[in-house]
This record gives structure tokens, sequence and C-alpha cells, in this order.
């Protein structure tokens, strides 16, 4: 489920005035994960039939060629951008506008960690997820790391292409070496303030 989606489903609600219909703080959650998970459904069919067109309209004008990845990684950014735009203002409505300029001046006016290059590791739960494309690179750059690594690692790949910065293109890539350390200590770190957690539990 996408945070972002969560959000804008939360602020809608509160300015709809819906959020005061649930029994519990945890029924809302709940209704409110429930709502964004069909959102998000809604979104990903949306955004493929989007990216699906950018790529054919893409080969219509280059002579029948696939776009080249980076290229084709943009197609997909903004179809998934045009797609939450669609599907969030049409199920919620103007709720959304009215919600995002409240979240503008009040909750979420800090975006400081939009630019911040150590985000892969300090803010996933407000990053986007990585795209498919971005995905499907992970996959072909560590085919032998764990999902966990590679989740991670696709994090990594997604923020540095948003910074404009190199990614690995392939297993022989020479900027696999540094994104692997980078990915494994943090994992490592990770590990290390879980560990410290259970044993500082179960000694209190």
């Amino acid at each position: 489920m996408s945070e972002m989606t969560r959000r804008a489903v939360q602020a809608a609600w509160e300015e709809l005035g819906r959020d005061q219909g649930y029994p519990n703080p945890d029924a809302l959650t709940e209704a409110i994960e429930v709502e964004a998970e069909r959102l998000d459904g809604l979104i990903g069919d949306l955004t493929q039939r989007l990216r699906d067109q950018g790529i054919a309209q893409f080969q219509a004008d280059n002579q029948g060629h696939h776009p080249p990845f980076l290229e084709a990684v943009l197609i997909g950014n903004r179809a998934r951008s045009q797609a939450e735009e669609l599907i969030l203002h049409q199920e919620l409505g103007e709720a959304v506008e009215l919600a995002a300029m409240e979240e503008d001046k009040e909750t979420f006016a800090d975006q400081s960690w939009r630019t911040s290059p150590d985000r892969w590791r300090t803010d996933t739960d407000l990053m986007d997820d990585p795209t498919p494309e971005i995905d499907a690179q992970t996959e072909e750059v560590w085919p032998e790391k764990t999902i966990g690594f590679r989740v991670m690692a696709a994090f990594l790949m997604q923020a540095r292409y948003e910074d404009s910065q190199p990614i690995p293109e392939t297993p022989d890539d020479p900027l696999k070496a540094q994104f692997t350390d980078l990915v494994a200590t943090e994992l490592d770190r990770r590990a290390s303030v879980q560990s410290e957690f259970r044993r500082t539990s179960q000694s209190s």
C-alpha cells in the first residue's frame, strides 16, 4: 500500500467528516487502509495501461524500437503520476485538493526528506514504492541476493535515479560493489538495532 494514497484517504475523510463514523481509532485505521488498498489497485491498473500507451507511442515514433531503460523508467513514472492524480480526484473528489492544501500547511509541511540522499534508508515509509522498471533492474543486478536485500536495494536505486545519479544496470556493472556495500551495511545496522531491542525487552 502506497503511503501517499493512505495519507490522501485519511486527509480526505477528515475533511469530509467520514472519520467520525468509526467506534475507535483501530477501526478507522483499518477502514482507511482497506480503501487505500482499493485505490492503489485502481491506480496500478491505470498506471499499466498508461505505461503501455507510452511505450507504444515511443515505438511508433522510433521505428518500432523499445525505449531504453532510463526512458522506460520516465514513461513509467509519468504514467504513475497521471494515474494517481486521475484516480484520487475521481474517487475522493475535491476533498483531495482541500486536504492537500491543509497537508502542505500543517502535518506534512516538512518535505526536506525528499532531497535527502539517505532517504532510501531513513524515509522508506514516506517514499513511493520503486517503479516496476527499477524493481526489474534490481532483480537483474542482484539475482543471487535475498528478497529483503533486493527490496532495500530497489529503494536505493530509486533514490539515486530520482537524483539523476548513475545506477548499476548489469551484474557486472562496476557500481554494483558500491551499492552492495551500502545496502549490506544498512541491513546489518537494522539487524543490530532489532537485536538490541529484543535483548532490552527480554531483560526488562
